[in-house]
């Protein structure tokens, strides 16, 4: 009665696969030249990709944006807007030697924002200037370490007998 669905979208499944829409077996790659306009920063771009290769159905017209578009989209804007892609966010952080953890504290972020960055998320453009900025300069990621490190912690422990203890706390109760 109800035909399997579709594996989801993004994953590699030989082609033709079956139009959400109108249930026909009729999706193939075309290649589109693509336009739209985004909101980045509180702002309009219109992004042009010219050979964005879009799964669509030829029975209905409708089109399947899997995860490859997206980022191609995406990364398009990016240029468009003069950002750091996921790719090279991710170089950087490894070239320096950092995980995900370790940057989002000298920046002051949470890890959470660095993996989103990193799988997609498009970062404003302060936090692009940001990171920028700590990629290039040693000057930069030393202020951010000082500024973002964690309190110390006091280390100054010792092993104190009893008798010690209690001529401590008698000490300490006659002033």
């Amino acid at each position: 009665m109800f035909e399997k669905l579709p594996p989801p979208v993004g994953q590699d499944r030989p082609f033709p696969w079956r139009c959400i829409e109108c249930r026909a077996k009729e999706v193939y790659p075309l290649p589109t030249e693509y336009t739209t306009t985004v909101k980045h920063d509180g702002r309009p771009y219109t992004i042009r990709i010219a050979d964005l290769t879009i799964p669509t159905c030829r029975q209905c017209g409708d089109q399947v944006f899997t995860s490859e578009e997206d980022e191609r989209i995406r990364d398009t804007l990016r240029a468009h807007v003069g950002l750091l892609t996921s790719q090279a966010i991710k170089e950087h952080r490894s070239e320096l030697g950092l995980n995900q953890q370790q940057l989002a504290e000298q920046l002051g972020v949470a890890k959470e924002t660095i993996s989103r960055w990193e799988t997609g998320a498009i970062q404003s453009r302060a936090m692009d200037n940001l990171l920028r900025l700590f990629f290039e300069s040693e000057e930069a990621r030393r202020l951010l370490r000082e500024r973002f490190a964690p309190p110390p912690v006091n280390r100054v422990f010792r092993r104190v007998t009893v008798e010690q203890h209690s001529a401590l706390e008698f000490s300490l109760n006659r002033n």
